[in-house]
């Protein structure tokens, strides 16, 4: 596997805790505008994300045939969750905690599996397995972005 994401991944599990930590709880529970998530909510997006991911992961891999994705209600999970009400380290700690899960597995996942382990995509495309897990971390790359307000 091309390392680019694994490599990213790892940077963003290593460096977003402090930088998270940094914000302060009055800043990261406030909503970006009106309507929009906080800081926090979308933290607690990519924990979502990240634990429907890992679940992808995991199942491609060991599919016969093409592994079918299915989409999920980002904003019923994110209500659920109750992630306005959450402590930051709790939110924190799931998304440290899982994505570390996610590194384990996207590092050991054979190439071949990567390269020819077929997805279908709720919009009926077909992609591979590795188009997948870079998805992924940009998927993740942007919402952190948001966060740090570097959009």
């Amino acid at each position: 596997m091309e390392k680019s994401s694994i490599d990213r991944l790892e940077g963003f599990v290593q460096a977003i805790p402090a930088i998270i930590e940094q914000l302060g709880c009055e800043h990261i529970r406030v909503p970006r505008s009106e309507g929009k998530w906080s800081r926090l909510q979308i933290l607690g997006h990519l924990c979502d994300s990240a634990i429907h991911n890992l679940i992808r992961f995991i199942d491609a891999q060991h599919t016969s045939g093409r592994y079918t994705v299915t989409s999920y209600n980002q904003d019923a999970w994110v209500s659920a969750q109750r992630y306005e009400t959450a402590s930051v380290e709790e939110v924190l700690a799931l998304w440290e905690s899982v994505n570390l899960s996610i590194l384990r597995v996207v590092s050991s996942i054979p190439e071949e599996s990567l390269s020819s382990s077929q997805v279908l995509l709720p919009d009926g495309e077909i992609r591979t397995l590795l188009w997948l897990v870079d998805d992924y971390v940009e998927h993740m790359n942007h919402h952190l972005r948001q966060i740090l307000h570097v959009d």
